[in-house]
């Protein structure tokens, strides 16, 4: 599947950034920085190994966006993934983090 081909099937537009994530299951956290977010999910990469997460999967995942105080905890569905990179949809987000997220990305817009 060509990149232009995912980007015409999601729901929500993905902007790049730059934040630190912790991916939390049920076997163990690991750290990874998100390069891109939009409402509907993000994009994870690492530059250590981590295990492969199956799809379909549910992670939690903690990350601060800049336009808002505290962090943002949120579970996720993991969509695909390989040793480095993790690609999550969010399962819920709570109307702060959706209002952070969007003041955040406003620049790209």
């Amino acid at each position: 599947m060509s990149a232009d081909t995912l980007y015409a099937r999601r729901q929500y537009q993905r902007y790049p950034c730059s934040l630190p994530v912790q991916v939390i299951t049920d076997s163990g956290s690991f750290e990874g920085t998100a390069v891109n977010i939009g409402l509907g999910g993000m994009l994870i990469v690492t530059d250590k190994q981590w295990p492969t997460f199956a799809i379909d999967s549910a992670v939690n995942l903690r990350f601060r966006v800049p336009t808002l105080n505290g962090d943002t905890e949120v579970t996720s569905c993991v969509r695909w993934s390989n040793e480095s990179a993790i690609g999550v949809q969010f399962i819920a987000l709570a109307a702060k983090d959706i209002f952070a997220i969007r003041q955040f990305t406003d620049e790209w817009q």
